[in-house]
């Protein structure tokens, strides 16, 4: 099932408008739906994508029966719950319900299965209601990435998606494996290949997954690694130094800001203005007008 058929089945299952969606944005591997619903509920139904529900608003009763097994709780704020791809269950909440729905894509949990358990065969266990901070703040940070950035996210969003998936295996399936850790960054040939090719692509749009390809790392070792190496993220790292672009654009004078902000890889002029001023202090108009 494509992410545009998961988003269909969403909304024919909760046939409300959506707060936030990335539907429009060319997120891979993780889909986000921010809900506000009435209390009601759903038929049976059955997803091809692993679904992380986060209530952001007030508690509620849920009672979801899965696999022909009833269970209920209480749904308290910031709770999680967890539900497997292509597992049967129906739904019903008795209180109006703000939710976040995160979707994962099987070839995501697949691929990092195989670089973590050393096996594409994974089950990760079902759970109407838990307490994780690790996941509550990534839907958080997501949610905030999504409603600021807009088509800017898309990097964070592969990250997201990669500590998820990760964090996932780790701590909900029945295949546990611990992590290797490494310290002292990456080598230094390889993180000079990845400073080049993120320079080399400051215009287009920039993909964890294609920089890891690029050098040979599994995505979630390399996020690890760049940090060590940089002190940054990738994605505050590649902003960083498209910021470091369009100063060094506008101060040539030759194109408008609105060209630069392209030329530099932002989706639009406002999008530049916002993160060189965070980054600056000024806008990119002061800067041009000095």
């Amino acid at each position: 099932m494509s992410f545009q058929q998961h988003y269909k089945a969403i909304s024919q299952l909760f046939p409300y408008p959506s707060l936030l969606s990335s539907s429009w944005t060319t997120w891979k591997g993780i889909g986000l739906e921010h809900l506000q619903l009435p209390f009601g509920e759903t038929p049976e139904y059955s997803l091809k994508q692993f679904v992380i529900t986060i209530n952001l608003g007030q508690s509620f009763k849920v009672e979801r029966t899965l696999d022909r097994h009833l269970q209920t709780g209480i749904m308290f704020t910031g709770a999680v719950a967890l539900c497997p791809m292509h597992t049967s269950q129906s739904i019903y909440w008795d209180k109006d319900a703000n939710i976040l729905w995160l979707s994962l894509e099987h070839e995501l949990l697949t691929r990092n299965s195989i670089e973590l358990l050393d096996t594409d065969e994974y089950e990760i266990l079902p759970h109407l209601i838990t307490q994780d901070a690790l996941i509550y703040q990534i839907g958080l940070g997501l949610k905030a990435q999504l409603k600021t950035n807009g088509l800017d996210s898309c990097m964070y969003a592969e990250s997201a998606a990669t500590f998820l998936a990760v964090h996932l295996l780790q701590n909900y399936s029945t295949q546990k494996s611990s992590i290797q850790e490494y310290a002292g960054g990456l080598p230094l040939q390889k993180l000079k290949q990845v400073v080049d090719y993120i320079h080399d692509h400051l215009a287009q749009e920039i993909s964890l997954n294609a920089i890891a390809n690029y050098v040979g790392i599994s995505c979630y070792y390399f996020c690890r690694l760049f940090k060590q190496s940089t002190g940054l993220t990738l994605h505050q790292y590649v902003i960083q130094q498209r910021v470091e672009r369009a100063k060094q654009l506008l101060l040539q004078g030759e194109m408008s800001i609105a060209d630069i902000a392209l030329a530099c890889g932002f989706s639009h002029q406002s999008h530049l203005n916002r993160h060189f001023k965070r980054l600056t202090g000024v806008t990119p108009k002061t800067l041009t007008n000095r």
